[in-house]
């Protein structure tokens, strides 16, 4: 434990308060808060610092911060008073003390101590401030709307009319609309991406490597400060992610400046070769240690605005041949991370976040996700599978392989290996992110309905923007615990975030499991919206095989049958009746999708006949009795017919814990609830995953034997 442990608890507890307000400052916060090293500690420190004297440069001095040092507008607050003096006394602590984190020297860890209690206070205080300043922006606007209605007022009388309700609505969502615009900008919502402004026009990220400072007191290492900088340049040159400026060019742009190239650079000078050689960042650094134990450390600096863009250090002897390892590792670091934010600017948005270490492994990662949107599981597999043998502690990679047996329907033992591989590494992940695996691991592995809810809901109140997450929450609320309403909701969260996006989500699942929430809910208006936008996105019947888009458009005919529209409806059949035909499937499927569909539109009496003709077309085939058993179990039109099929059904498949459970409920029904439990619970032994209809009725029928036994 680091001896800032109690400073650092100070600070998790304004980063808690602050979620959701600050962004830029929550983010760096939260890299301050995770650290168990010192340069670490104070390197975000300081920028947390740059987040919060960036801002008040912008509000109170009127003007960008740019290149500015911090203490020039420190002192610039200082002096125009516009903050107290007592903040300013921190202000200029913490930037001092700081840079020995910006600027690897060596330093007394004690000194993180002071450092984190000065940014505590300048946080506590800025909190404050910009509460303050919310409301008074607000308040300026009341006043402002108060003056021009009593300038009105006190206008000459001519006509007047009453004001329609609607104008006052109108109006007051326009004040509400302006004081929201104002908060959003006073809390700095919109930052721009650190990246965003450090690439060349053919969109790579531009690099210039400045010689290393040598701290070591040693001058037999001087050879390194050019040295590190050479092997970092031919290392990140095979990049095709990054432009990195070569030794040749560094070295005539510096001896135009009088600057020799193998010596180190001071930041100012630094940020000036990189403008020349036009580079929107560059890497500077220092080596120091002694007897064999050395630290490099390595910093990447936007050059126009000076930020610290990410840091790194490696350790090692620096005086054996495994100087080139250790060279090689420092810059294996540096062009992973700038690989991965490169591509993370070319991804969906939905997977951008994806929590590996290696480029190639994203890489392959993002592969195997555009597969999964496409429906392609089976190649998304393969995709996320290269990815793990690359990064072994890939949980997202994990996580989305148990997704594509799941939803691929590829195999729910295999769903279930691959949950538990992912649950184990979820430490790997952010805290906002393990309540998903939680949730997987209690649908298919612990079984526990409570976990099932309770995860539902922390994701539910989660800040993640990824529309695949809302989606399964959607999914999960339909199939475990059946809370078609939050189903629903779920899926709005989605058609939300693509609205914001510019336009539909293409990812046909989303279509299908959408629709069927809007069915079990009633709202069968909605529920014919979203099917036509499916099927806009991707049209039934140009497959060779059924697809989900063929099933969406079945759904259509239920959802019609639902609203009373029968004309629809009857149009829906025939068609599913040629579509089937086309495909060469058999006359009893025919009838039997044709049975579900009457069924799911609850008309009974025409499913019953439907299911009655596939069982006389396949008379032996085992799906379709065990089909016609449920159903007429089920709904109670003749339990004892039931009973005689389902045990015909058995005898092809007796362990298939769907039929299991279904002559179990039979049981049940006929007063047989001693054999009901046995079956049920043998079912629910047999079954993969949480099963809310065969734990309902296990619950059930123990109500019942308990009331039995009372008698």
């Amino acid at each position: 434990m680091p001896i800032w442990s109690a400073e650092i608890k100070e600070l998790e507890a304004l980063y808690s308060s602050l979620k959701g307000q600050l962004p830029e400052l929550e983010k760096e916060l939260e890299h301050l808060i995770k650290t168990d090293d010192e340069n670490v500690a104070l390197l975000y420190s300081r920028r947390c610092l740059e987040v919060i004297i960036t801002d008040l440069c912008e509000c109170e001095l009127k003007r960008p911060r740019k290149t500015e040092p911090l203490k020039g507008i420190i002192d610039k607050l200082k002096h125009e008073e516009k903050v107290p003096s007592h903040i300013i006394a921190s202000m200029l602590n913490l930037n001092s003390l700081s840079t020995f984190g910006a600027h690897p020297k060596e330093f007394d860890p004690e000194q993180v101590k002071p450092v984190l209690s000065n940014l505590n206070i300048i946080i506590k205080w800025y909190l404050k401030y910009k509460t303050q300043k919310v409301e008074s922006a607000v308040k300026e606007k009341e006043e402002e709307h108060e003056a021009e209605k009593q300038k009105k007022a006190e206008e000459p009388a001519t006509v007047v009319k009453p004001k329609n309700k609607t104008v006052l609505v109108v109006s007051g969502i326009v004040l509400i609309g302006v004081i929201l615009i104002i908060a959003l900008d006073l809390f700095n919502i919109f930052r721009k991406d650190k990246f965003e402004d450090i690439r060349d026009a053919d969109g790579r990220i531009s690099i210039a490597v400045m010689p290393f400072e040598n701290l070591t007191g040693d001058t037999t290492l001087n050879w390194f400060q050019r040295g590190v900088s050479s092997l970092i340049i031919n290392g990140l040159g095979t990049s095709s992610e990054l432009a990195v400026r070569d030794d040749h060019t560094m070295f005539e742009v510096m001896e135009s400046m009088d600057q020799v190239y193998t010596a180190a650079v001071s930041p100012s000078l630094a940020k000036e070769v990189a403008e020349k050689v036009k580079a929107e960042t560059y890497i500077r650094g220092s080596f120091q240690g002694r007897e064999g134990q050395y630290r490099i450390m390595a910093n990447l600096v936007n050059t126009q605005t000076g930020d610290i863009i990410w840091t790194h250090k490696v350790e090692g002897n620096l005086k054996s041949s495994g100087y080139l390892s250790l060279a090689d590792s420092l810059c294996n670091e540096i062009k992973d991370y700038l690989e991965i934010k490169a591509l993370e600017q070319v991804t969906d948005y939905d997977f951008r976040e994806a929590y590996t270490k290696s480029a190639e492994a994203y890489r392959f990662f993002i592969e195997g996700m555009n597969s999964i949107l496409i429906r392609d599981e089976e190649s998304a597999i393969q995709s996320l599978k290269k990815a793990l043998e690359i990064d072994s502690s890939f949980a997202f990679a994990s996580f989305y392989i148990a997704w594509s047996y799941c939803y691929g329907d590829l195999g729910w033992e295999e769903c279930v290996i691959w949950t538990r591989k992912a649950y184990n590494i979820k430490d790997r992940l952010p805290s906002k992110y393990k309540p998903w695996l939680e949730l997987w691991y209690a649908c298919y592995i612990s079984e526990d309905l409570q976990d099932i809810i309770r995860y539902l809901n922390l994701l539910e109140k989660s800040d993640i923007e990824s529309r695949l997450l809302w989606f399964d929450l959607g999914v999960t609320y339909y199939d475990f615990p059946k809370q078609y309403e939050k189903a629903v909701e779920a899926f709005e969260k989605v058609e939300e975030i693509s609205l914001e996006r510019g336009g539909d989500w293409e990812y046909i699942l989303f279509y299908d499991w959408y629709g069927r929430a809007l069915h079990e809910a009633g709202k069968y208006e909605k529920e014919k919206e979203i099917y036509e936008t499916g099927l806009r996105l991707f049209p039934a019947g140009k497959d060779i095989q059924w697809t989900t888009c063929d099933y969406i458009k079945w759904r259509q005919g239920v959802c019609a049958f639902s609203r009373g529209d029968t004309s629809e409806g009857n149009k829906s059949i025939k068609w599913y009746g040629l579509r089937l035909k086309e495909l060469g499937y058999s006359e009893s499927l025919t009838e039997w999708g044709t049975g579900l569909m009457y069924d799911e539109a609850n008309i009974m009496d025409k499913a019953e006949v439907h299911y009655r003709n596939a069982v006389k077309l396949e008379p032996e085939n085992s799906y379709r009795i065990a089909n016609l058993a449920e159903f007429l179990i089920t709904n109670d039109i003749n339990i004892d017919e039931g009973m005689e099929l389902i045990e015909k059904a058995l005898e092809t498949e007796p362990e298939n814990w769907y039929r299991l459970m279904i002559k179990g409920w039979g049981c049940y029904k006929q007063g047989k609830y001693e054999e009901a439990i046995q079956l049920l619970r043998k079912a629910e032994e047999i079954s993969i995953g949480f099963n809310y209809d065969l734990h309902q009725q296990i619950l059930e029928v123990e109500q019942a034997l308990a009331g039995k036994n009372k008698q």
